[in-house]
């Protein structure tokens, strides 16, 4: 039959099917356009993982900072922000914002932090353990706490949690796309951070590799120098002594001198291994920590070296009363190590002159207590002074004298919260002595 005979019926069908083959062919060429998206996304996922992998000795807040403005960047959205949870505390600490984030919101001291139980709708993808679109973000949800006065508005958000094996560790949350949040952008959150977790979790084991190595050398070191040393010297004077004894005529007080001699080194040796016990307590973790009162630590570690025997030391503190810091029960140490390393570094023919001083201090608007302590002995070399609170240095001469007791002076303090450095006591010259200064955190006025 023509075309001129065919009926309206068959007309319509074969209009119906052109349709039809039309529709087709234009949901292939989305899908196609998808596909070709999704590519163009996932080589965009695999590049900024590949970046993060080569960001070197980039701290974790690095890597996370990197990780958020790719966040954003690949589901285009215009602000973020990323939360670690804390299952003990029941508690997500909050990470990181996005640059727009810290820009644009106007939240009276931005909060660090928020309880998981009423964590409202940022809480979502941890109790819900799967990512969270929401789209019309002004539309009611039972979720929803409301905003505090300042917040950024927001039109739109997705949210995904993070896991560990089973367990959702962090959670990142991204805003104000453009269009809709879909899937697909769900996706590519979901692998980004998932990426982003394992490579953290590679530099953590690496930096606890390379942590334990230095540990180890150090032991080895402390065994076949500093400890060999000190017997040498006691095996030294108490075969001095017995020579003398057998020659006779030596007076009171050289038999004194002799006998004093080597005890001094073998009190040396145990402060060595007490310093060694300790440093491996603080790196643990396994001291509870409560609040100290600061000026009685610094009485009593000034009291203790108030009278050095054979030595001219004077010791100036003036007590202040109020100073209380959260630490744990070495928190003696870290001043004890300072001073007497003052004492042990200076000239035994000359008078020592220690001043120590504490003073309320703000940094970024939070209390913290900084305790001065400076002498008037021979001073450290500006070369040194970045290398004396380690034990080892990072070049290929790895093994350096720095002092065990000013390791545990870095480490007590770092676990504190706190800061330590030296500067010399006067600008400009280091033999005129120096300050060590220690920073704490307040934990009350």
């Amino acid at each position: 039959m023509s075309e001129e005979g065919k009926s309206y019926e068959e007309l319509e069908r074969e209009i119906a099917n052109l349709k039809r083959q039309v529709s087709e062919l234009q949901d292939a060429a989305h899908r196609q356009k998808a596909s070709e998206e999704d590519l163009k996304l996932d080589e965009a996922r695999l590049e900024a993982l590949l970046r993060l992998g080569q960001l070197g000795d980039a701290s974790e807040q690095d890597i996370a900072n990197f990780a958020l403005e790719e966040c954003i960047r690949l589901t285009g959205s215009e602000i973020g922000w990323m939360g670690a949870l804390d299952y003990k505390k029941g508690v997500v600490n909050l990470y990181n914002y996005s640059s727009k984030t810290l820009q644009r919101c106007n939240v009276l001291g931005m909060p660090h932090s928020y309880v998981l139980e009423s964590g409202g709708i940022w809480a979502e993808p941890i109790r819900q353990r799967k990512a969270i679109i929401l789209n019309d973000f002004a539309a009611p949800h039972p979720a929803k706490k409301g905003f505090p006065p300042g917040h950024l508005q927001l039109k739109n958000f997705l949210a995904v949690p993070v896991f560990d094996d089973n367990s959702v560790v962090a959670l990142a949350e991204v805003a104000n796309k453009d269009g809709d949040y879909n899937h697909s952008d769900a996706r590519q959150l979901t692998l980004l951070m998932d990426g982003v977790w394992r490579i953290i979790l590679r530099k953590r084991a690496e930096k606890a590799q390379q942590e334990a190595k230095n540990q180890a050398e150090m032991y080895l070191d402390l065994m076949s120098h500093d400890l060999n040393n000190l017997n040498q010297m006691t095996l030294g004077f108490m075969e001095l002594a017995l020579q003398e004894l057998d020659k006779g005529g030596l007076t009171k007080e050289e038999h004194r001198y002799l006998i004093e001699r080597p005890i001094e080194t073998l009190r040396s040796s145990i402060r060595l291994i007490e310093n060694v016990k300790k440093l491996q307590s603080a790196k643990k973790g396994g001291l509870k920590s409560r609040v100290f009162d600061l000026d009685a630590i610094l009485r009593e570690v000034v009291q203790e070296y108030a009278i050095v025997p054979g030595r001219d030391v004077k010791i100036s503190y003036t007590p202040e009363e109020g100073l209380f810091v959260p630490a744990n029960e070495l928190a003696k140490d870290i001043f004890s190590n300072i001073i007497g390393n003052a004492i042990k570094h200076s000239p035994p023919d000359r008078r020592l002159e220690i001043n120590v001083r504490a003073a309320w201090v703000t940094e970024q608007g939070k209390p913290y207590i900084a305790t001065m302590i400076e002498d008037n002995g021979p001073g450290i070399p500006d070369d040194k002074k970045s290398q004396l609170f380690s034990r080892y240095s990072c070049g290929p001469e790895k093994r350096y004298k720095g002092g065990l007791g000013l390791e545990l002076v870095q480490t007590l303090v770092s676990d504190f919260g706190g800061r330590v450095w030296v500067e010399n006591r006067i600008a400009g010259d280091y033999t005129k002595g120096c300050r060590f200064v220690v920073i704490l955190p307040a934990a009350g006025r």
